[in-house]
């Protein structure tokens, strides 16, 4: 079958029309009834999604929801993490002076005769 009378096939079978009928069971009345095209189904079913997936960004962009999408962090999050980086940094650094302090007055404290410069917690050179 040539491409061309394919061709022609589908798009007469997509301008085809259909009537969608709901009726009472009961009473065999005619409730509601519309008639269709298969193009227009797929249209409708394509703006629907279209119109769900623009409501879920927005959800995800505008709401608290967002924290749900990883790697997502605001600019005001990237700062507090600066600067609680920061802290962390400053405080290892004062633990690891205190813990030198805390070594040099043990070994003062033992009794072992190191000589310590008065100034620095690093022994000095014995002349």
């Amino acid at each position: 079958m040539p491409k061309t009378s394919r061709k022609r096939k589908i798009i007469a079978n997509l301008l085809n029309k259909h009537r969608f009928v709901l009726i009472n069971d009961t009473t065999f009345a005619e409730v509601f009834s519309v008639r269709l095209t298969p193009i227009n189904v797929l249209m409708l079913i394509s703006s629907l999604l279209l119109l769900f997936s623009l409501l879920v960004l927005l959800l995800l962009a505008y709401t608290p929801m967002q924290a749900i999408v990883p790697n997502a962090v605001k600019f005001e999050s990237r700062q507090e993490l600066l600067e609680l980086n920061q802290k962390i940094e400053d405080l290892s650094r004062k633990l690891e002076v205190r813990e030198n302090k805390q070594e040099v007055l043990n070994t003062i404290l033992a009794g072992k005769e190191r000589i310590f410069d008065s100034t620095s917690v690093r022994p000095t050179k014995k002349q």
